[in-house]
């Protein structure tokens, strides 16, 4: 790693006590509140301070630096017990999610751009353990820096780790990160063994479908919320990153309307007596239902831009005349049980 001027860069918002030394005599330094122990220097990095936060939850940071590069280490359980090892626990992305939020919204960094997040093996092979990364580009204080992200979770305790060079010394980001998810790797190694407490496997997805007298518009619902989840299991960037209520965006909520509808038209016809879908059948058969959950139903945060080949004036023209006492409904709702999984970084 090469040497050029970068101050420490610390994830705003948290407020730090006095900076203690927590070196060792025997040349390590134990990051509090954790057992965990690292040598004072990680190649040229050297340990420069320890901060207690005033918070408890927030256990301790750790900074080492050296010209240009800045490394700092958080050590926290955020009041939790019993945290999953590992980063692919819903506490471990949701740490995850709020650091990320820390780059992109909050401090003084501007021109944030997100490279790319990845899940990362910390050393070579198959027994190695893992930390969620993201990779960011910004400028601070007139500074343009890269910076890598990691989160993970051991022994009780979340560990996040930020490893800043200043844009000259941006091809040095890989060599850098190598050595420095070793080192943590070989502490977490060094630590005592201790056994893993078996842990029921979640189903992939839940899903709620509102009760109903009529049961033509319930298996409708239900067919509605299995392509929702097939859709997003195909397509895991539309999911939730660490689980949650799904909330679909346009083309996932126009195919499931469309397999409810023709889960709802398949059914005997004494029993389709839902308002609701029949009002929905008249839309289709006028050959506007693209329209319709353009219109009713996109997903705002990610549907910004119409699709070609909407006719969305004659649609309106329909809806004012066909729909004006129309309720939207969506009996069914899917709640996904898992955290989004990360792709390993790009080979070389």
């Amino acid at each position: 790693m090469r040497r050029a001027l970068l101050a420490g860069l610390l994830i705003a918002g948290l407020h730090a006590g006095g900076a203690h030394a927590a070196a060792l005599g025997d040349n390590t330094v134990r990051l509090t509140p954790s057992q965990f122990k690292l040598p004072q220097n990680i190649g040229p990095l050297r340990y420069s301070t320890e901060n207690r936060f005033s918070d408890r939850r927030m256990g301790g940071a750790f900074a080492y630096n050296t010209s240009g590069i800045s490394l700092n280490i958080y050590v926290y359980d955020y009041g939790m017990r019993d945290i999953p090892d590992g980063p692919d626990s819903v506490a471990a992305c949701e740490q995850f999610e709020s650091a990320k939020r820390e780059i992109e919204k909050g401090g003084n960094y501007q021109n944030v751009s997100l490279r790319g997040e990845f899940s990362r093996a910390m050393k070579a092979g198959d027994a190695s353990p893992v930390v969620r990364e993201a990779v960011y580009e910004f400028d601070r204080n007139g500074i343009h820096a890269v910076s890598a992200l990691w989160v993970t979770a051991a022994d009780g305790y979340f560990l996040k780790l930020r490893l800043s060079l200043r844009a000259e010394l941006a091809d040095e980001l890989d060599a850098a990160s190598e050595e420095v998810l070793g080192t943590i790797a070989a502490a977490l190694a060094a630590r005592p063994p201790k056994p893993t407490p078996a842990r029921a496997a979640a189903q992939e997805a839940s899903i709620d479908v509102d009760a109903t007298t009529n049961d033509a518009a319930a298996a409708a619902w239900l067919a509605y919320a299995v392509e929702l989840t097939r859709f997003s299991r195909e397509h895991p960037e539309t999911r939730p990153p660490c689980g949650g209520g799904l909330v679909p965006g346009f083309t996932a909520e126009l195919a499931a309307r469309q397999v409810a509808l023709r889960d709802y038209r398949l059914r005997d016809a004494a029993t389709r007596t839902s308002s609701y879908f029949n009002e929905l059948e008249r839309v289709d058969a006028a050959g506007f239902l693209d329209e319709y959950v353009w219109h009713y139903l996109r997903n705002e945060r990610v549907d910004s831009t119409p699709p070609p080949g909407l006719d969305l004036g004659a649609f309106e023209q329909f809806r004012q005349r066909e729909l004006a006492t129309h309720a939207v409904q969506s009996g069914a709702r899917v709640r996904i049980n898992a955290v989004r999984v990360l792709p390993a970084p790009p080979a070389g």
